[in-house]
């Protein structure tokens, strides 16, 4: 039996000791964890303990009895196809090419990131995206590089302006648009109504220069390309929602702009990062 020994980094700081060894060890199965607690088969700066919710500290030392093969050093190799926008010792900003899955793929965009971070498996954090974009929509993408800022940035979503430029037969030159959408068992798709119950979807969409544009003031799945297809004006090449055919969803994550941050990102506040594109 192995004994896995680590000290607890500012990225473990404020998590429990059970949510923290489910991520360090995250090829052991939760119920042989959960049995470690149980024999306490976990020591903490030396004691024993079975107290699953203890808050670790940074340098707190925890050593973890009779485990095999649990701490995994990982190295991802995957090829990179996002290009960088902005980087510093707490957040990433690329730009998301198209027919690249955020999640779940070999090649999807989190394997990538962490391909480019030289990522290894050292603490309970792993680096990871501030909401996603559809495989079939490219631009901004924001990394968290730090526990703190996943935390901060998480909790401060609706602060941070996102604004997505688009190609659509809409005519307005500036139209706000709230639905609320409720998945339809039957057909396992999303529908849009005008009131409630359902997820609530806020939207305006406007036109600048000859150019369309939609700022989204809540962050849904698919929030963008439904509410344009219910309008009767989807998006061009959304063959999902309606859309003409075309070599490609013309919808793309154009720029974000933080507010209301605080502490170790509060200098990020009224920064702005813009992805161009030319279609």
């Amino acid at each position: 039996m192995n004994i896995i020994k680590f000290k607890a980094t500012k990225n473990d700081e404020g998590r429990t000791l059970f949510k923290c060894l489910i991520k360090q060890l995250d090829n052991v199965p939760i119920s042989v964890i959960e049995k470690l607690f149980r024999i306490k088969d976990i020591k903490i700066n030396g004691k024993k303990t079975n107290n699953k919710s203890y808050s670790l500290i940074a340098g707190d030392e925890v050593i973890v009895y009779g485990i095999k093969d649990s701490q995994t050093k990982v190295l991802y190799s995957t090829p990179i196809k996002f290009r960088i926008i902005y980087e510093d010792k707490n957040i990433l900003v690329i730009d998301k090419p198209i027919n690249v899955s955020m999640h779940g793929f070999v090649d999807c965009l989190d394997n990538q990131v962490l391909t480019y971070l030289n990522y290894q498996h050292s603490d309970s954090f792993k680096p990871a995206s501030i909401g996603r974009l559809d495989r079939s929509t490219s631009g901004l993408v924001i990394y968290a590089k730090t526990y703190q800022a996943l935390v901060q940035l998480n909790e401060k979503i609706n602060k941070i302006e996102k604004y997505y430029l688009l190609k659509s037969d809409f005519p307005w030159n500036k139209k706000e648009v709230t639905f609320y959408g409720r998945k339809n068992i039957k057909t396992h798709r999303m529908e849009l109504f005008n009131k409630k119950p359902g997820i609530k979807m806020q939207t305006i969409f406007f036109i600048d220069d000859n150019k369309k544009y939609a700022k989204i003031l809540t962050g849904k799945k698919h929030q963008i390309r439904l509410s344009l297809s219910y309008l009767g004006f989807p998006i061009y090449g959304d063959k999902k929602y309606s859309g003409r055919f075309d070599k490609r969803v013309y919808l793309h994550s154009y720029k974000v702009i933080f507010h209301s941050l605080e502490k170790e990102l509060e200098y990020l506040n009224d920064t702005q990062f813009v992805c161009d594109i030319k279609w």
